[in-house]
Formats: structure tokens, C-alpha cells, sequence
């Protein structure tokens, strides 16, 4: 009776590794891909384009990897009240939009690579997930800011130390990422040279 009950575990539990990411098996594709890589273009260059009214000295805190709430107190009175409406409003739209794209990008192409390199192991179908990790962390930073440069200059020490974990924490997973990303097409290229070297 136990040895059935744990082969049926057993089973249960590959066939719940193998549809873990269902949705996304079937949406990753290079079309798909390409469409990604023009909408972040777009996306991208409007967010600049958002951004440019902030002065040239006061860098945005989410290109920073942490800061201290004075730090994000300074950045939010240089860039006035007028700034501070626009950040509120470009943050609520277009970075909002970028890193959805981005992470989706992120975790096509990693599905896409490991499709091609035949990895089947349960760690590179999770891997594919760390993109939408990013995205909690890059969202969660932005509703902060939003939060403190809306009720400025009401000071709220405790959310900006939140805010610059998440900024710190979403750099750490972009990190790994892109070092995924990074072994995962070099695996490919000598994929795709053993090929050649096979047919030659």
C-alpha cells in the first residue's frame, strides 16, 4: 500500500514540475521574442524620453543599487513639485510597462535556450521564473517612491529603507539573470559549433 501511495507521489509530483510553467512553454517563441525586443525598444526610449526633465545631477533612485532615506528625500525635493508629479506619472505608466516587458523577455529567451539545449531538469524550469522576481522587486520599488514622492514632504524612513532593499534586491536577481543568460548562450554557440563541425 505505501510503495503505490509513493509511486503515485512520485508522479504527481514530475507531472506537476513538468506543467509548472505551462503558460509560459507556450508563449515562448523567436516571433514572440523579436516582438519583445521591439516593445522594450519603444518602451525604452519613451521612459528616457519620461525621464529627461529630471535635472542632470540628480540620478534616479532606481539606476542606484541602495540609498539612504536622506538620499531619497534630496533626490524627491530636486526635482520640485513639478518633477515629483512627473516621476509619480511616468512610474505609474511607462515604468510600469518596462519591467513587464522586460521580465517577460528575460524569461522567453530563457525558455527558449533551454528548449534548444534540450535542459530538462526542474532547476532550469525555475530558472526561467527569476525574471518575474525582478519584476515584484522593480514594482514594489516603484510604489514606494510613488508613495513618498506623493505625500512629500512628509518623511517616511521606514518605507525608503524598504524601497532601497528592493532596488537592492532586484539588482541582485538582475545579476544573476543576465549571468544565466550569459552561460546559457555561450552552452548554445558550442551547440550550435558542434553541429556545423558534424556536418562539415
Amino acid at each position: 500500500m505505501l510503495p503505490s501511495f509513493l509511486l503515485g507521489l512520485k508522479r504527481l509530483t514530475m507531472s506537476e514540475v513538468q506543467t509548472s510553467q505551462p503558460w509560459l512553454e507556450r508563449i515562448a517563441s523567436w516571433r514572440f521574442l523579436a516582438v519583445l525586443i521591439v516593445l522594450y525598444g519603444i518602451v525604452f526610449t519613451f521612459l528616457m524620453r519620461g525621464m529627461g526633465g529630471a535635472p542632470g545631477d540628480n540620478q534616479p533612485l532606481d539606476l542606484m543599487f541602495s540609498y539612504s532615506p536622506e538620499q531619497v528625500y534630496a533626490n524627491l525635493a530636486q526635482l520640485g513639485e513639478a518633477g515629483r508629479k512627473t516621476r509619480i506619472l511616468v512610474s505609474s505608466t511607462l515604468d510600469t510597462a518596462y519591467p513587464l516587458v522586460y521580465s517577460t523577455l528575460f524569461a522567453v529567451l530563457i525558455t527558449l535556450l533551454t528548449r534548444f539545449l534540450r535542459l530538462t531538469h526542474k532547476v532550469w524550469k525555475w530558472l526561467a521564473l527569476l525574471p518575474f522576481v525582478i519584476l515584484a522587486f522593480d514594482l514594489s520599488e516603484n510604489l514606494s517612491i510613488n508613495v513618498m514622492a506623493f505625500l512629500y514632504p512628509q518623511t517616511l524612513t521606514a518605507l525608503a529603507q524598504a524601497a532601497s532593499l528592493f532596488t537592492s534586491v532586484k539588482w541582485i536577481f538582475v545579476g544573476l539573470v543576465l549571468v544565466s543568460l550569459a552561460v546559457l548562450a555561450l552552452l548554445s554557440v558550442f551547440r550550435l559549433l558542434r553541429r556545423q563541425g558534424r556536418g562539415a
